[in-house]
């Protein structure tokens, strides 16, 4: 952490100083140069929910020993999203001390077709979001493109590509079908991935014209994936719902593996020392006689 960081850190400890700090580094933070963690904790930036995941997916893998991470994103469309995730990975891994590969699922040729009420017809139609493939291979540098129908794609992934353990996912599928299609990723052995993995969820906040709800969209598919799975539970997290100045705080989920063969490895260390030492005795001031 930089002088910079520093000084903000201790500013965030007073709660109206905080707060007032907080929106100026938003309003400037374009001319600052924040560390990957300072540009989390303020929830700034382009993609803020992709930060969130990324930084925290590559702290996990730190945290268990690992030099290796990857980050996925499902639903590339025209490649904005991706190249933001290869431009912070860089940037985390280099502050980290891991290696983070980045990769992005897409047919290339927009959204496949769209029939089931459940894919919301009234809202998304097939080829919508299509990728100028040419364009985007040239502007990437070290993201991998995964093309074609997801259904296809996630089953040979991990012997085609050979990719470090997942730690994070981007998923920006739309439908229901294709969501269910991407959750066929984790039928694999627990270790291609992080015992616990950060999830992002673009499709179940929307507005009164898609109305998402749980009987349609991304997030029938995750009812529908959770009811299936005993070993297996991605659930919304729990840390950031109080925190409303964060706006994607109701898509962020987190991936339970059960049975990863490091999922009980500890990782407190120094989180659970500073809360040790919060909860010991204090000394009790005495009360002069009157």
């Amino acid at each position: 952490m930089n002088s910079k960081d520093n000084t903000l850190q201790r500013a965030m400890t007073y709660p109206i100083v905080g707060r007032f700090v907080t929106r100026l580094v938003k309003k400037s933070a374009k001319y600052l140069s924040l560390s990957p963690h300072m540009e989390v904790r303020l929830n700034v930036g382009k993609r803020p929910h992709y930060s969130y995941c990324v930084l925290h997916a590559a702290e996990l893998a730190r945290r268990l020993n690992l030099k290796r991470v990857s980050v996925l994103e499902f639903g590339v469309a025209g490649g904005n999203g991706l190249l933001y995730l290869e431009q912070f990975a860089k940037r985390v891994g280099a502050a980290v001390g891991i290696e983070i590969e980045v990769y992005g699922f897409d047919t290339g040729g927009g959204l496949p077709q769209v029939t089931m009420p459940e894919d919301l017809p009234y809202w998304f139609q097939p080829s919508q979001y299509k990728m100028q493939v040419a364009a985007l291979q040239a502007a990437r540098t070290s993201a991998k493109l995964v093309l074609g129908n997801v259904k296809d794609t996630v089953g040979d992934f991990f012997t085609k590509f050979n990719p470090a353990p997942v730690g994070a996912i981007m998923n920006d599928l739309d439908l229901y079908t294709s969501t269910i299609d991407s959750f066929k990723l984790f039928d694999t052995d627990p270790s291609h991935f992080l015992p616990r993995v950060f999830i992002y969820f673009d499709d179940i906040v929307g507005s009164e014209y898609e109305m998402y709800g749980e009987s349609n969209g991304q997030l029938l598919a995750l009812s529908e994936f959770n009811s299936r799975q005993k070993d297996i539970h991605i659930g919304l997290n729990q840390n950031l719902l109080p925190r409303a100045d964060i706006g994607y705080r109701y898509q962020i989920y987190y991936a339970h593996l059960k049975t990863h063969p490091m999922y009980s490895n500890y990782i407190g260390a120094d989180r659970q020392v500073q809360i040790e030492t919060d909860l010991q005795l204090q000394s009790i001031p005495q009360i002069a006689n009157a």
